[in-house]
């Protein structure tokens, strides 16, 4: 069973959605983006319910349901075998799913099968209304037929789907909520479904121990300190009652279910004490819900059923280094994966081509492929590196707000380094305030190759809206500029550095922040002599020979440790990365406001000018 699609409709911020899904996907975007809103929908349609909180005015698009207003969700499977309605009886039938045919290279379900619609599939659907006199959410779930039908509460041709058929799909989560209700004991109905699959409940051990638990060898009522009391009470209860219950203290209620909800696991350390998993940290929690799960899909393929794996940010309290062996495992287990995340090394994990941008819009909820297909021999060695070698750093700028898109790589490791060298020491403050966000929590920069900017955004520009290119201040800035405004949809604003000037330049006028400190410092760290400053940055734009500085990332660091020792030049770094980050955002009024003598920004035809 695999899961083809989903229709979304008046679902918390989404107002509208339709997504496609491949054999494994990862799902990233910024918070607030849906991520959370798309695996709560996959869980309503599929039963999880549990997984879900309890549905209220604010599930529905914009918190102030009327009596027409409808959440509606439609899940589109497919994996029936054979292709066949007859020889899958259980969903095919009067009462059931509708066959329906699907369409890979459209994305649309066709009424008969065909050329390009051979595939079977069905459609699950959740529907819920907001009652105004009760102030209560009804919902149903319901073989999806037609999309003509606006109010399925209406239809009396609506077909309820059976519980038994959700077993079927094989649909369990991950979920980003994991707290002791999941772990591995009978209080969790996952591992009372792990257990039922695998091995099922060792029912003769528990009720020897439950026997055992009501007749203890040293009850608790005969120790020293409690028998006094317990005759007392036992004495008063013969005089008033005439079967004269006795009074007893038992570790639990004594019947099966009590027993079996009492058992708690326990982990022995290296130290062969064992505690249990409350006294351990969220890691272990984490991790043995994640493996517990994992067990329960193998069992479930081993059986032959199917295995729809949804992980909702599987990086959570687990050390970077086990992340990816876990999504392997998940993808090397599951059917079908669907994974949610802020991790870039987990996104990495995923081809190109599985990794889905997301991106809310104002009336819809759009996902993107970062690549819609593999990259063929003809690409271009910028796109190459982007979608291959920097894949995880891509994906880490493409979960800000704003996406920087710099000139190269030069640009991309100096503004980098000078972020880092902010976050070691403290900033101006006069910069620090609430109107002025700071540059490393809301724009991601992108590792650009070779000044192939526009080649770059030309590669993500139909991603995420967003982007903003930054260019130099030379002839060969302005001709990318204007490529830049050829492209379609074009940037919303360029960023372009004062006339003559490239990233070198700003740098330089950092370090003359404190000049004199700078040039006694940095001879020593990166082995040149210099006689000034601006010397230091003539060799930083040199790109060959022995005496080039330009790509020698270990000195580019020592310049950076040097700037983050520096207070004055630390104060000029944080106003640099303050005006070019209003300017990203577009707040042309803030750039001329901060610091105006230092670096203020000028707009023209939506190309902010850095002017330090």
């Amino acid at each position: 069973m695999r899961l083809l699609a989903l229709s979304i409709r008046g679902f918390r911020g989404v107002r509208e959605a339709d997504l496609r899904f491949g054999e494994h996907d990862v799902l990233l975007g910024p918070n607030g983006a849906g991520k959370s809103t798309i695996i709560d929908a996959l869980s309503l349609v599929f039963g999880r319910t549990r997984l879900v909180r309890d549905l209220t005015e604010h599930d529905f698009h914009g918190s102030r349901p009327e009596a027409t207003s409808r959440i509606r969700i439609v899940a589109t499977l497919a994996g029936f075998d054979g292709d066949d309605p007859d020889r899958n009886d259980n969903w095919f039938r009067d009462g059931r799913a509708v066959p329906k045919w699907w369409d890979a290279s459209t994305g649309r379900i066709e009424p008969d099968p065909g050329p390009h619609a051979p595939t079977l599939c069905a459609q699950l659907a959740f529907a819920a209304r907001f009652d105004l006199e009760e102030l209560m959410v009804d919902h149903l779930r319901y073989f999806h037929d037609d999309d003509d039908v606006r109010d399925p509460f209406l239809d009396d041709a609506i077909q309820p789907i059976p519980l038994r058929l959700f077993d079927d799909v094989g649909y369990y989560v991950l979920p980003a909520r994991r707290t002791l209700e999941a772990v591995t004991s009978f209080a969790s109905e996952l591992f009372r479904k792990a257990v039922a699959t695998i091995g099922g409940i060792p029912a003769q051990t528990v009720l020897e121990e439950r026997d055992r638990l009501r007749v203890p060898n040293a009850p608790l009522e005969d120790a020293a300190g409690l028998a006094p009391l317990a005759d007392r009470i036992n004495r008063q209860l013969a005089g008033l009652l005439p079967d004269a219950p006795r009074f007893q203290l038992r570790l639990t209620a004594t019947d099966s279910e009590s027993v079996l909800r009492a058992l708690v696991p326990h982990y022995v350390g290296t130290d062969g004490v064992a505690l249990p998993v409350g006294r351990h940290g969220l890691g272990l929690l984490s991790l043995q819900t994640f493996i517990l799960l994992l067990e329960l899909g193998r069992e479930r393929v081993r059986l032959g059923k199917p295995f729809l794996f949804a992980m909702e940010e599987p990086e959570l309290h687990v050390p970077p280094g086990m992340q990816r062996r876990l999504i392997s495992q998940a993808v090397a287990v599951a059917e079908q994966t669907i994974c949610t995340t802020h991790s870039p090394r987990v996104a990495a994990h995923y081809a190109a081509t599985s990794v889905q941008i997301l991106d809310r819009l104002p009336q819809r909820l759009c996902a993107t492929p970062m690549l819609p297909a593999p990259l063929g021999t003809t690409a271009t060695n910028a796109r190459r590196k982007l979608f291959r070698d920097d894949r995880a750093r891509v994906v880490e700028a493409l979960m800000y707000h704003t996406v920087l898109i710099p000139e190269g790589r030069s640009e991309y490791e100096w503004l980098r380094l000078l972020s880092g060298a902010l976050e070691t020491g403290d900033a101006p403050a006069d910069l620090v305030t609430a109107h002025t966000p700071a540059f490393d929590t809301v724009i991601g920069v992108v590792p650009t190759h070779d000044g192939a900017v526009a080649d770059v955004y030309e590669a993500l520009r139909m991603l995420r809206r967003g982007l903003v290119p930054l260019v130099d201040g030379d002839d060969a800035g302005a001709e990318k500029i204007e490529r830049l405004r050829r492209a379609d949809p074009k940037p919303e604003r360029i960023l372009r550095w004062r006339d003559d000037w490239t990233m070198e330049d700003a740098i330089g006028w950092i370090l003359k922040g404190e000049g004199e400190a700078a040039l006694s410092e940095l001879p020593g760290r990166i082995g040149r002599e210099f006689a000034s400053i601006d010397d230091l940055m003539g060799l930083f734009k040199v790109k060959t020979g022995p005496s080039r500085l330009k790509t020698d990332y270990l000195a580019y660091e020592e310049v950076a440790s040097v700037i983050g020792s520096l207070p004055g030049c630390r104060t000029r770094a944080a106003v640099l990365l303050t005006a070019v980050t209003l300017a990203a955002l577009g707040r042309v009024e803030g750039c001329d406001s901060v610091r105006k003598d230092d670096c203020h920004s000028t707009v023209d035809s939506g190309v902010f000018r850095l002017e330090p």
